[in-house]
């Protein structure tokens, strides 16, 4: 099906002529710079990671990439302050990563490519928690915490909880409503909220029975991407056309209660959003791998934006670049000891 297939795809890719290393030239000559260039990237970022710690602090964003058309994806730390960023690990398993939370341990759980990745981000090694040979996990996309031993995770046919010890899976919630469920959030009374990719879209309580209420449908929701939940407030990516395609991009605020739509921020950094959290300070972190290079407006560089919920106000934690131009999903490190 054609929106799978869209969905599969780490991103849409970037129009010709516009994409890193000019990978679409079609001239040999150029074909050949290009892949020296990114060599010489890849061995900078390498440098880049060993220069920098990459033991997580509080506070610090974390997000996934998936890359450019030469590498691999990536999962990178950024200083939520300086917007330094480290990469924490790249290829490997890595192909096209959507998702990533952080469990009890501190260990960071990615979503790629009908598998899901245990990440050690001190040492980047990367084992395989679960793919489709353990059951029936789909395609994984946005995940979230629900225990300290279990996830919940949209797979485009359902919602399944994996248990991060034993790789058991076990379905949630299927049929009903639900057609593409592309992300899923926890509310804090333990019922779901999930991202449902009908059409019109969707968004949807489940109960821990199973019962699934409609909160919210189209209005507002053209493509939504993923979802962040903080009390009553479901905060959703998406862009401002109703085909889809990135350009100007926004970010929805539902009640939790009401369904009722609003705009929180539109346009300026945003083009097409993809991953949002919230963090320990009420702020929106975003992963757009559209937004513009500020420097030159030819060039989708991708970024980390911070949203204020209240102002509504903007800012550019840190842009792409090299090889990992492509932000998707973001999370925040908590204080464990709280």
């Amino acid at each position: 099906m054609k929106y799978d297939q869209n969905i599969h795809q780490a991103r849409p890719r970037k129009p010709a002529g516009i994409l890193p290393r000019r990978l679409l030239t079609g001239l040999i000559g150029l074909l050949t710079v290009a892949i020296f260039i990114a060599g010489a990237l890849a061995q900078d970022a390498g440098a880049f990671r060993k220069d920098l710690s990459t033991k997580l602090q509080p506070g610090d964003i974390v997000y996934v990439d998936s890359g450019d058309a030469v590498h691999g994806g990536f999962v990178i730390k950024v200083n939520p302050l300086t917007g330094e960023k480290t990469v924490i690990a790249s290829g490997g398993l890595l192909r096209m990563p959507f998702g990533v939370v952080i469990d009890a341990a501190g260990q960071l759980i990615v979503s790629d490519s009908e598998r899901l990745i245990r990440i050690n981000p001190e040492t980047g090694a990367q084992s395989l928690i679960a793919d489709n040979s353990h059951g029936d996990l789909g395609w994984p996309c946005g995940l979230a915490m629900e225990h300290n031993e279990s996830i919940v995770v949209a797979n485009l046919q359902t919602v399944v909880r994996v248990n991060l010890n034993s790789s058991h899976i076990q379905t949630v919630c299927a049929g009903g409503s639900l057609l593409y469920p592309l992300c899923v959030a926890v509310a804090d009374n333990g019922d779901l909220i999930v991202l449902n990719m009908a059409f019109p879209a969707e968004i949807l309580r489940v109960s821990p029975n199973g019962a699934q209420t409609i909160i919210a449908r189209g209005s507002l929701l053209n493509h939504p991407q993923a979802i962040a939940v903080q009390g009553d407030d479901i905060f959703v990516t998406d862009v401002v056309g109703s085909d889809g395609n990135f350009g100007i991009g926004r970010v929805i605020d539902v009640d939790a209660r009401t369904g009722e739509q609003s705009v929180l921020a539109e346009g300026d950094y945003l083009c097409g959003p993809v991953g949002i959290t919230v963090d320990e300070d009420g702020q929106l972190v975003v992963g757009d791998p559209y937004t513009i290079n500020v420097e030159s407006p030819d060039l989708f560089d991708g970024g980390i934006i911070r949203i204020n919920p209240v102002t509504h106000d903007q800012i550019l934690v840190t842009r792409g670049e090299g090889a990992f131009v492509n932000p998707r999903g973001v999370a925040i490190v908590p204080n464990f000891n709280n």
